[in-house]
């Protein structure tokens, strides 16, 4: 039986070879997923300052035998390649016109209030866009002007939220938007192209025009027959019919003199970096970068909220699939920074504990997205006290004790305390909708602690209105 995988010493690495394993979980270090294709010598550095040993996959990549990938700087073979390397058995789309790589500015928006504050101007923002956009989307259907800087100041004020607390929107987006797909998918494709364009620091004024680009890409959907919308399986002629709705939409906004910066966005946003969009097949730095990120923000939404599934899957596996598309569909290092934005358990996200617990993740911390404050749901209490447990899973040390002291004798014998798995919503009897309501109304999320003064330990406040309400719809 031929080696499939080698462990080598970081020193060893090179690239083009396929890390499969690591000494250490891939939580603990900066990479989204499990598996990496080295392509630069910046993930070399950071393999190396994380671990002192890996596995090698020899059969996705390059083994010790063949030898190492060299840098090229300049031209090869009559172009540039945009990772800046060649390497044995490592390709790059043809002819993709060189990117930049995104520039990031860490620090330059840190969560300015707590969850619960923002949530009643986060609900307020919601509606006024909600109801700006529905609005909007009837009048340039129709072919008449309509309140254009009434749609801007209202995502004006939906940016703003995301700035001050990225979590309440989340929530509330999964509580209030319960009518037509579309409606929906623009909506949320917004919130994480403006969570994206906050985690990399991006100027207000350019978020703006990203949120409205992306709330408009599908207003040219209009002019499409409902038949071919719904319809799963298009034969050629039907595709190239569907397509035409980026065409209707640009057409639409210039009528209703849209700015061009946001119809840039309308016009591109389906384009993918290897030239395999539409509608001109642009490649690579050829498409404005507010218009690959609506482009990333699209697809996430579309394959975490299917639209003829009746549960989303689990964001992990999102997350994988739109890791898998990074140099082909996707600009490298965009999709890379677009899932450190989101994490890999983002607002609302149902997860296992290693201790067995099942809870809800309820808020997230921007540098630290592996270890956010979860909901633990008290299912063996449920009935007596209707409670739930707020851990912060970032003090581990006090989030064992709160769950020891509550009587989960697990928290004490695990190795980590960490989140173990999402889970996929469609096998569990719970209506996030239900639960996001009733958390986002009764629910104090701020942890506090009694120190008793004779043993020292922590008790923590636990609150009946949550889980007594819903008991009756989570069934496990």
């Amino acid at each position: 039986m031929s080696i499939k995988q080698i462990k080598i010493s970081v020193e060893d690495i090179t690239m083009g070879m396929y890390v499969s394993c690591l000494d250490r979980p891939w939580s603990q270090t900066p990479f989204p997923i499990q598996g990496l294709l080295v392509k630069s010598p910046k993930e070399i550095s950071s393999l190396r300052n994380y671990c002192d040993y890996v596995y090698i996959d020899v059969t996705k990549g390059l083994s010790p035998i063949e030898g190492t990938a060299t840098f090229n700087q300049s031209k090869s073979a009559g172009r540039k390649v945009s990772s800046g390397f060649v390497s044995k058995g490592l390709g790059s789309a043809a002819d993709v016109t060189e990117v930049s790589p995104i520039e990031v500015k860490r620090g330059v928006y840190r969560q300015q209030v707590s969850l619960a504050s923002e949530v009643e101007h986060a609900e307020k923002a919601l509606l006024q866009l909600r109801g700006q956009f529905t609005l909007a989307a009837k009048q340039i259907v129709k072919g008449r002007e309509f309140d254009y800087q009434g749609l801007k100041d209202s995502v004006a004020d939906m940016v703003n939220s995301v700035v001050r607390c990225p979590d309440a929107f989340t929530w509330l987006l999964r509580l209030r938007l319960k009518d037509q797909h579309s409606h929906d998918h623009s909506m949320r494709s917004a919130l994480w192209a403006v969570q994206f364009a906050r985690f990399v620091g991006m100027p207000k004024d350019q978020m703006s025009v990203l949120c409205l680009g992306t709330l408009l890409k599908d207003i040219g959907k209009i002019k499409l027959p409902n038949a071919l919308l719904r319809k799963k399986k298009r034969t050629p002629e039907e595709v190239a019919e569907y397509q035409k709705f980026v065409e209707y939409g640009v057409e639409m906004l210039r009528s209703s003199n849209v700015e061009p910066r946001v119809v840039s966005v309308v016009r591109f946003h389906c384009e993918r970096h290897d030239g395999t969009g539409f509608p001109e097949g642009l490649r690579g730095g050829k498409i404005p970068l507010l218009a690959r990120i609506a482009g990333i923000a699209t697809t996430y939404d579309a394959i975490s909220n299917p639209r003829e599934a009746e549960e989303p899957v689990a964001p992990s596996r999102a997350v994988s699939l739109l890791y898998n598309l990074r140099d082909k569909k996707f600009q490298d290092d965009l999709v890379v920074q677009f899932i450190q934005s989101i994490g890999l358990y983002p607002t609302g996200t149902l997860v296992e504990l290693t201790t067995g617990d099942v809870g809800i993740v309820v808020e997230q911390h921007a540098e630290s997205r592996l270890t956010p404050k979860v909901a633990v749901l008290d299912q063996q209490k449920a009935q007596a006290s209707g409670a739930y447990i707020l851990v912060d899973l970032k003090d581990e040390d006090l989030s064992r004790r709160i769950l020891e002291k509550s009587g989960r004798s697990k928290a004490k014998s695990v190795s980590k305390l960490a989140i173990a798995r999402d889970l996929d919503l469609s096998g569990y009897d719970v209506d996030i909708a239900a639960v996001s309501s009733i958390f986002m109304k009764s629910a104090q999320m701020v942890l506090e602690t009694a120190v008793s003064d004779s043993v020292g330990d922590e008790t923590p406040v636990r609150q009946g209105g949550f889980y007594a309400n819903i008991r009756d719809r989570f069934r496990l």
